[in-house]
């Protein structure tokens, strides 16, 4: 009597249940989809930006070059402190180089990727927010570590004391 519905409700729940499925595994490749997208945009936004500041950047330090050179050719004197700004911005010009031509980028995403995979603790939030419920004790224990708080720390705890003391009277 009560059997015979029964087992006509599960086939029904089993369906529900395979078509709630479906519909959640489209909505997370969809948002997938979309994070993709956003990733690769502020890559191809810090690529673009690094060759624009490349472009900028190495104008002015070859005018600097090729004007310090010249003069030096021409038997004018420059002064010693021009090379300063040639030899900093050579290293910084390198730098950017290699953001926007080099594989920079790559090798800061495998960084990014050692730290979210083995340095977890440094994402964990203060305490008070309200998804810090979300990290595991060891992450937790990392983050929270006996360390000192800034205010206790030199020459500020000089000048305002400690702020436990202040709070306390």
């Amino acid at each position: 009597m009560g059997g015979s519905s029964s087992k006509a409700s599960a086939p029904k729940e089993d369906k529900w249940a395979t078509f709630r499925n479906n519909i959640r595994s489209n909505v997370e490749d969809e948002i997938a989809r979309k994070m993709m997208m956003q990733r690769e945009v502020q890559m191809a936004v810090n690529i673009a930006r690094a060759r624009d500041t490349l472009n900028y950047f190495g104008s002015a330090w070859l005018t600097l070059v090729t004007g310090s050179s010249l003069a030096h050719a021409m038997g004018r004197p420059v002064p010693p402190v021009v090379g300063v700004p040639i030899v900093i911005g050579a290293l910084a010009l390198g730098n950017i180089a290699d953001m926007a031509y080099g594989n920079k980028l790559n090798r800061v995403v495998n960084e990014a990727e050692y730290i979210m995979e083995f340095e977890r603790g440094r994402f964990v939030p203060p305490k008070q927010a309200t998804f810090s419920k979300f990290y595991t004790e060891e992450e937790k224990k990392v983050y929270y570590d006996e360390s000192t708080p800034v205010g206790e720390v030199l020459p500020g705890s000089l000048i305002f004391g400690s702020p436990q003391k202040f709070l306390s009277g």
